[in-house]
């Protein structure tokens, strides 16, 4: 917990240094732009240079972002003089195609080409964005041609060499803090899976791990430092672990929320998002960039749209810590619609673009990370609280039944062996009650009452052992027809003589021969497996259908050959409750009945 708090709190550090940090106008400068949409693929840097300045469009000192366009776009810009070594930066790592002509007064051009799909050490200078070298110290043109299947945003900055990488200095700083935060919630999570074995550690552990690097792909860091020569992998990045983060966003929180049980419908829409983003990152693998990176906006924002809405119902319900939660998918989901907007040039602000999704992913972890310890830590306390009561209860009792005995022993000695004797009466009684209460009347075996009871106490033991559950249902063939013939004397009698060959083959004190109903009997199997459970059916079938049973109509009516069908099935994780295993041993049982008797079935699915 002290962990999660002092990230917290780092992190609120970091965010406020980034909205309030250094001011660059003191030390770069945002030229005057202009621009041309050039339609023409074959527009060259000749026609640039020809163009009268009315046909430019005048942008001023605001940063170019024309959305998703793939159309070449071509930049002009006029430097003043400097008689200082000055870098041209622009600052969004993810364009494809950048052609920088830096032209003398003389007419001397220096080209250069940059782009994310070049590999990063060819960068004229080592940086996030894209950092060229000025040439020349008088007044010049500068003419950029961008073409990008990404968001053509292209902002702009002429920096003094050195105040260039003093300013990077506190950005790094920021952003190593960042993914430091993002490691830190990654280990303490893994820790906390190792320990407790809670798979929700586990999944946000996964989750975080591609959050952070959607964020270094987003911010050119990925790139940097990650896969600088893996062009593959830079083209798909932002859309891969876009998806592949929600993908473990819908595990962790399926997980966290319990909802398999709190409520099938949330469960299933959640489910069906989590599938489209793996698809969105299968897609990736293959299809365009242009493509998926559409397909993955405006499902990110659907998407956390559908999750806080999805807290919000968990908060109304009164699900403990669901309002932290809520608030934790309120700012990723803030964050990623600025974002959205800027990278589709609806709004400007390069800060926004830079760094809100930073922002509003890293208060979102840290606050689920909160979240996954408070409602751990709360179950684990709960869990203690109730042993530690029932601790005391239990120290109270013994406490009292010594006084007790103390009293009873100074005071009525006389009478301890009639109280004994009464007491021993009383469960010898009771055992008796119970006994009777569970016992089937004409069988002797237990009846379907304690069935009931005994199939869901198995159930949530092996629930929470671990160990297998068998169940076997068993039904006496053309049971009505040897009713209707012989008489009903005579069927009982076969029912009891079937009961005691059933009961002559339970060889475990923990197995449970019932008479389930009618001429249908069913045998409860602890920490038996489905291979088990068939050999001890097999046997049951062996010993009623081996020797004929008694035919008491008359002194010379002939053995009765009776056989049973039986149906089989082991608990399995996808049942629910007991009733789903007596429901798959009850269609085995069927099916054998349909297939010609006197057979077992198998339920294998």
């Amino acid at each position: 917990m002290n962990i999660i708090r002092g990230a917290f709190f780092v992190s609120l550090s970091l965010l406020l240094f980034l909205s309030v940090g250094p001011s660059s106008a003191e030390e770069s400068v945002q030229p005057n732009i202009s621009y041309y949409k050039a339609e023409d693929i074959n527009f060259s840097l000749s026609d640039a240079r020809q163009m009268a300045a009315q046909s430019w469009n005048y942008i001023g000192t605001e940063p170019p972002s024309f959305g998703y366009d793939t159309t070449p776009h071509w930049l002009k810009l006029e430097l003043d003089a400097a008689s200082y070594y000055r870098l041209l930066h622009i600052q969004y790592p993810l364009l494809d195609h950048v052609d920088i002509y830096f032209i003398s007064p003389q007419g001397d051009v220096e080209h250069h080409h940059v782009g994310d799909t070049k590999p990063f050490y060819q960068r004229p200078i080592a940086a996030d964005g894209f950092v060229i070298p000025v040439p020349f110290h008088e007044a010049h043109e500068v003419l950029i041609r961008v073409q990008t299947s990404s968001s053509l945003s292209v902002p702009i900055r002429i920096w003094e060499t050195s105040a260039f990488h003093q300013a990077q200095g506190p950005r790094y700083v920021s952003i190593g803090l960042y993914f430091g935060v993002l490691l830190c919630m990654v280990v303490y999570n893994l820790f906390g899976y190792v320990v407790t074995r809670e798979t929700s550690f586990f999944s946000y552990s996964i989750y975080v791990v591609f959050t952070g690097l959607l964020m270094a792909a987003l911010s050119g860091v990925g790139f940097r430092y990650l896969w600088p020569n893996w062009l593959w992998l830079q083209e798909r990045a932002v859309t891969l672990f876009g998806g592949l983060a929600f993908v473990f966003a819908t595990l962790f929180i399926t997980q966290l929320l319990g909802l398999r049980k709190q409520s099938k419908a949330w469960h299933t829409g959640l489910i069906s998002l989590g599938s489209f983003a793996g698809v969105v990152a299968i897609c990736s693998l293959f299809l365009p960039y242009s493509i998926t990176i559409f397909m993955l906006l405006p499902f990110a924002v659907i998407a956390c749209f559908y999750v806080l809405i999805l807290g919000v119902a968990m908060w109304i319900k009164g699900m403990q810590h669901a309002q932290i939660f809520t608030l934790a998918w309120f700012f990723f989901l803030v964050s990623i619609i600025f974002n959205a907007l800027g990278y589709l040039g609806l709004i400007d602000g390069q800060f926004i673009q830079r760094y809100a999704i930073m922002i509003g992913s890293g208060i979102e972890v840290l606050l689920l990370s909160w979240v996954i310890t408070l409602m751990y830590s709360a179950e684990r306390t709960e869990k203690l609280g109730a042993q530690e009561q029932m601790l005391k209860h239990a120290v109270a009792a013994q406490e009292a039944q010594r006084v007790l005995n103390e009293e009873l022993e100074i005071r009525v000695k006389d009478r301890t062996q009639e109280l004994q004797q009464v007491s021993e009466s009383l469960q010898r009684a009771n055992a008796t009650l119970e006994r009777k209460s569970n016992e089937d009347g004409l069988t002797k075996l237990f009846n379907r009452r304690f069935f009931d009871t005994q199939i869901r106490n198995e159930f949530k033991r092996s629930r929470r052992t671990g160990s297998p559950l068998a169940l076997i249902l068993l039904d006496i063939d053309h049971f009505k027809p040897l009713n209707d013939t012989h008489g009903h004397q005579v069927g009982d009698a076969v029912l009891v003589e079937f009961a005691q060959r059933l009961q002559s083959q339970a060889i475990r004190a923990n197995d449970a021969v019932c008479r389930y109903g009618g001429e249908e009997f069913a045998i409860i199997l602890p920490a038996t497996d489905l291979a088990a459970a068939e050999l001890v059916a097999k046997r049951f079938l062996t010993v009623i259908s081996d020797q004929p049973f008694v035919n008491n109509s008359s002194e010379k009516a002939a053995p009765l050959a009776v056989t049973a069908s039986a149906g089989v099935a082991v608990l399995r994780d996808t049942m629910d409750n007991a009733n789903d295993l007596v429901e798959a041993a009850d269609l085995a049982l069927y099916a054998a009945k349909d297939q010609g008797r006197n057979m077992l079935i198998l339920a294998t699915e």
